[in-house]
């Protein structure tokens, strides 16, 4: 059994996928810096309990009804989404004890992957192709350097219904790549996934709307997590594979849990504690269940070249602010555990 570092599978009689799971990924999502970075700030990361990191490179679509998409593993974008900067983090993460997982996705100008729908046949199959070919590469890239996850798509809601095609592509994947495997679905659509069958996790994007109040407390926000939480568990129950929050995240602003997918927050009072009661009431929820294998906060900076980003309103980010210290002190207790 091939298994991530932290979420590491107890096979009870049976094929790779079967058993419980032990452990989690106490994780965060890694922003591919547009300049090298250094070692140091991945070091930043071992007092704060992290075991895990996601890196998102891209690939790139002009129309999501059109088949066409671009990508290059080492072209002209930022060197952290490049095959350079993915490696350069990767072992400097493992290094440190540190798992990826590397989460490919698609970038649409004007739109997002979930508008992603052919309207042939003809174009569905053009699709697929490119798509292969996108994910392929950075398959045989995670198999070189013994990255232990990948996630194989996200949020592409109109795709992932076509169920032949993904698992025809799950299969060859499998192929060329030993690690786990992944899906990140929408927090809408998680339910509608036809192929969690062949993968080894179920993941969520986990932006589920918790609260339309402007400040509210940690008590109002587990109690809004109670019927998610049943419904997760029990697909968990279901299919056999834990849950891991592919990513998540509020902003740092009044009435961020209503829409916490919203890029940008207008001009919401800013409001750090929100944040900080939003971390702590999925923590509360999830950590501690035996099906839940894991989360990771969106976003994470690096500070090469970024330091303008780090703790404004538009940027996700906990760094510097109460939603660190509040995942730092989970992610300790449980790695002490």
């Amino acid at each position: 059994m091939l298994a991530w570092a932290w979420l590491a599978l107890a096979a009870l009689g049976g094929g790779p996928t079967e058993g419980r799971w032990r452990g989690q990924a106490l994780g965060l999502c890694w922003e591919g810096s547009p300049r090298p970075i250094e070692a140091h700030e991945v070091e930043a990361l071992v007092p704060l309990g992290v075991n895990a990191l996601s890196q998102t490179p891209f690939a790139f679509m002009r129309d999501p009804r059109k088949p066409e998409l671009g990508f290059e593993l080492d072209g002209r974008g930022w060197w952290g989404e490049r095959a350079e900067g993915v490696r350069f983090l990767a072992r400097e993460a493992r290094a440190r004890g540190i798992a990826t997982l590397l989460k490919p996705h698609l970038w649409l100008h004007g739109s997002w992957p979930g508008e992603v729908e052919m309207t042939s046949e003809a174009d569905w199959s053009a699709w697929f192709a490119h798509y292969r070919e996108f994910i392929l590469a950075w398959a045989r890239l995670a198999a070189e350097e013994k990255i232990e996850g990948l996630c194989l798509g996200t949020e592409l809601d109109r795709t992932a219904l076509r169920g032949v095609e993904w698992k025809a592509l799950i299969a060859e994947v499998r192929t060329v790549y030993p690690g786990l495997l992944t899906y990140a679905a929408n927090w809408d659509r998680f339910e509608s996934v036809p192929f969690w069958a062949e993968l080894d996790a179920i993941g969520v994007n986990a932006y589920f709307p918790l609260s339309s109040a402007a400040r509210p407390s940690e008590a109002e926000l587990a109690e809004a997590w109670r019927p998610i939480h049943a419904r997760l568990e029990a697909l968990a129950r279901r299919t056999g594979r834990p849950v891991v929050f592919t990513e998540v995240g509020y902003h740092p602003v009044e009435g961020t849990c209503r829409e916490p997918w919203q890029w940008d927050p207008g001009d919401a009072p800013r409001a750090p504690e929100v944040q900080a009661a939003a971390y702590q009431a999925l923590l509360d929820t999830f950590l501690d269940e035996e099906w839940f294998g894991g989360v990771f906060w969106w976003k994470w900076h690096a500070t090469s070249g970024r330091e303008g980003r780090r703790g404004e309103r538009k940027s996700f980010s906990p760094q510097g602010l109460a939603a660190e210290d509040v995942f730092a002190r989970a992610y300790r207790a449980a790695r002490a555990e």
